[in-house]
């Protein structure tokens, strides 16, 4: 993927023209079990595709939105109905949450507009909860979680990089899951590197989370993560098991059915 700054960037009237036309849909990603090959979770995430039938980067459409909170928290709410409406029905399913718009979602009450759609389906949800370096949005992020914890809804912590983001040691007494980023496959890794991930993965086991190791890609890969011990695994690897609902791009892997996808 070209750096983000020499990627097109998406006109605001075609993000617009997107939301309101409500023509998104959702790609689940299977999270695979690294032992024996089963699909044990899925991963729901947005799709969004233009009027002529092109698919719009879902995190170019993202990052646009965090300049209209309002907008970012329409597209947040009917996505995730959408995602939670059309999931797979077996197995865990994982969602995002970004804390802005949960944020954004608190009403006159002192409730939150995301936790009756999410608490519909705690039994099977978990809700993946993305840190960032800025305080503000920690803080967020943390407030988020507690009131996740409180609603007895099960959450992951994702991208844990190799060279970026942060994860504190609060979000990890609440997590169930932790996920590591792709970046961990970019190259050799070093020996501190190595020795990093050994470290954390051995953190994760002690403290009984289920690791998922994400951007798998070849059997190289797979191989990589089986001998490293993570849980699960994730990636386009597994592509001809993705399950995709709702609008599709002109371009692109068909859909399969459901029962034949799952």
């Amino acid at each position: 993927m070209p750096p983000l700054a020499t990627r097109p960037q998406l006109h605001p009237h075609t993000i617009l023209e997107c939301l309101t036309a409500s023509r998104f849909g959702v790609e689940y990603q299977p999270l695979v079990c690294t032992g024996s090959g089963d699909i044990l979770c899925y991963e729901a995430l947005a799709r969004f595709i233009t009027a002529d039938g092109r698919a719009m980067p879902p995190d170019l459409v993202f990052e646009a939105l965090h300049d209209n909170p309002l907008l970012l928290l329409h597209a947040e709410l009917e996505t995730k109905r959408l995602q939670l409406a059309e999931a797979p029905q077996h197995g865990q399913l994982f969602v995002n949450l970004d804390p802005d718009s949960y944020a954004q979602g608190e009403d006159e009450h002192g409730g939150n507009l995301f936790l009756p759609i999410l608490t519909a389906q705690r039994s099977r949800l978990v809700v993946e909860v993305i840190e960032n370096l800025h305080l503000q949005d920690v803080a967020l992020t943390h407030r988020m979680m507690e009131e996740l914890e409180r609603e007895k809804i099960r959450m992951a912590i994702d991208d844990l990089s190799s060279s970026r983001g942060l994860v504190s040691y609060a979000s990890l007494l609440n997590a169930a899951y932790l996920k590591f980023d792709r970046s961990w496959l970019a190259g050799e890794l070093s020996g501190r590197q190595r020795t990093i991930l050994t470290w954390a993965l051995a953190q994760a086991r002690d403290l009984e989370l289920k690791t998922v190791l994400e951007g798998i890609e070849t059997p190289e890969h797979l191989a990589m993560a089986r001998q490293m011990g993570f849980d699960l695994v994730q990636g386009f690897i597994f592509r001809d098991r993705f399950v995709r609902r709702g609008c599709q791009p002109n371009q692109g892997i068909p859909a399969k059915p459901l029962a034949v996808a799952a």
